[in-house]
């Protein structure tokens, strides 16, 4: 089954140029991932399409609407959609997630706006919130197109599996550095051992060079030992221990 990605937004516009060109592309050409996105606006019954309204309690900015969000959730998820809210509040999505969310047959990527979604609407019809950093976006649409880069990358048969092999975050461990020609630049020389055709060494060398880049660049890719790292958390299951545990975690898992 070809995977299929749908994304809700109130901004479709904003996904045509990103994944009309490169691996995204070419993937939906060569039927290897289904992407289709909507605006969420169509499922407002309103004259105006109106999709927002001020927040109880007071205070600044608005809040999407509980209505149309369901009803475009609920007719876009069908029976397998797994709904994915992006939004600063979610876990870090990492490379970790991006594998998991390749294997699911139904992605639905739901783009926050405003100041936020109504929380009935994330109680009742979103498996999983997710963040791409600790800064602040205008919308979810950008966080929205990092994750299906990510997730269609590895879709099996969109890229040469040789290629995702050593990639950086493979095996806990960031790239190593690369070469090409010519040997030298501005005195700058290619090491010997990348030249001499001996594979054994060279596979040492660039074993070596990723685990010093890691002690360099990555000593946050370890933090998974830790309670403060964000693991991505999946609301259908339940458990501490889970990479797909949440703070809002269900009693028992759907997925």
């Amino acid at each position: 089954m070809t995977p299929r990605i749908d994304v809700l937004t109130l901004f479709p516009k904003m996904f045509e140029s990103p994944f009309a060109e490169s691996i995204v592309a070419r993937a939906r050409a060569a039927g290897q991932i289904q992407l289709a996105v909507h605006d969420i606006r169509e499922w407002a019954t309103d004259r105006h399409h109106v999709v927002d309204d001020t927040p109880y309690g007071g205070g600044a900015g608005m809040v999407l609407k509980p209505e149309p969000l369901t009803r475009a959730i609920r007719a876009t998820k069908a029976d397998r959609g797994h709904v994915v809210l992006m939004t600063a509040q979610g876990a870090l999505f990492d490379q970790i997630a991006a594998h998991r969310l390749a294997q699911l047959p139904h992605l639905v990527i739901v783009c926050g706006h405003y100041e936020g979604v109504d929380e009935r609407v994330i109680e009742g019809d979103v498996d999983e919130e997710l963040s791409i950093g600790d800064f602040v976006l205008t919308g979810g649409e950008l966080a929205a197109m990092v994750v299906i880069d990510a997730v269609t990358r590895l879709v099996p048969g969109v890229i040469e599996p040789a290629s995702l092999t050593h990639e950086s975050h493979t095996e806990g461990l960031l790239e190593g550095p690369h070469y090409t020609r010519p040997v030298e630049h501005e005195g700058r020389r290619v090491p010997t051992v990348l030249l001499s055709g001996d594979h054994a060494a060279i596979a040492r060398r660039r074993r070596s060079a990723r685990a010093s880049g890691q002690r360099a660049f990555g000593s946050g890719l370890h933090a998974a030992d830790s309670a403060v790292r964000r693991w991505p958390r999946c609301r259908r299951c339940a458990g501490p221990d889970s990479l797909f545990a949440s703070s809002r975690a269900t009693s028992a898992c759907r997925m």
